[in-house]
């Protein structure tokens, strides 16, 4: 049975129940999950809330309905990983480190390619709006007494977001949207040290800079030094959680 929550939809709680066995292994690919009477008694919810979430489930590619054969989990190389609510499933069944490697091998190659383009594409509106939001970001580091991690976060999440927009690639700024909206989770449990984040703000700094003065050369090299940096903190992230999941 899945238990109501925050005003979730039934069918909301049965795409994240099934989409989680899935990930965890329960179901594996080629498996046919059980009839459609056998789960709606199994999660207590009607045909048409199961119908929606399979539905759900399968623009994601994780299941597919076939005649005669039933719902089966498809093949991995099928499911959707750039899809927000996969990722977030992979991180939380998944091994936390391999999954933060995984996301950052990718993000320096998106995010890297995205300071390039905004270096030669970026608007004057949009140069201000890097630049602003690089202000908000060295203003949250600035002081111990103002320090809030959340807070943090989400002005980090749109220093990013305005390099992606300024990009002008809306497939290219889509999926980096998505890929640190899994890191912004994953972030939740991570190391919290100010000196740490600190570190990170002359790389802001200078993406905002080259992108200012549309060096496109120099916002790439400012990308990539900055996931140096995040790839030698991320073993220690991990040990972070680790340590806090012991306490």
């Amino acid at each position: 049975m899945i238990a109501p929550s925050q005003r979730r939809n039934l069918y909301e709680l049965v795409v994240e129940k099934i989409g989680m066995d899935v990930m965890k292994g329960e179901w594996k690919p080629g498996d046919t999950l059980p009839n459609e009477d056998a789960l709606c008694r199994q999660f207590q919810v009607s045909r048409g809330a199961l119908r929606e979430a399979t539905k759900v489930l399968a623009q994601k590619g994780l299941i597919r309905s076939r005649p005669k054969v039933g719902t089966q989990v498809r093949p991995r190389r099928e499911w959707n990983l750039f899809d927000a609510d996969v990722l977030l499933w992979k991180l939380k069944v998944g091994d936390r480190l391999a999954f933060l490697e995984t996301v950052t091998e990718v993000r320096r190659i998106i995010e890297s390619e995205a300071a390039w383009l905004a270096a030669q594409r970026a608007d004057a509106a949009e140069i201000v709006a890097v630049a602003a939001c690089y202000r908000d970001l060295e203003g949250i580091l600035a002081s111990a007494a103002d320090y809030d991690y959340e807070r943090y976060l989400e002005l980090d999440m749109a220093f990013h977001t305005a390099i992606l927009d300024a990009c002008h690639n809306e497939l290219l700024a889509q999926i980096g949207h998505t890929m640190r909206q899994a890191v912004q989770t994953a972030r939740r449990s991570d190391i919290r040290d100010l000196d740490i984040l600190r570190e990170s703000l002359p790389t802001h700094l200078a993406m905002a800079t080259a992108i200012a003065a549309h060096d496109a050369p120099g916002a790439r090299s400012a990308a990539l030094a900055m996931f140096d940096q995040v790839w030698a903190h991320l073993p220690k992230a991990a040990e972070s959680s680790k340590l806090k999941a012991q306490s």
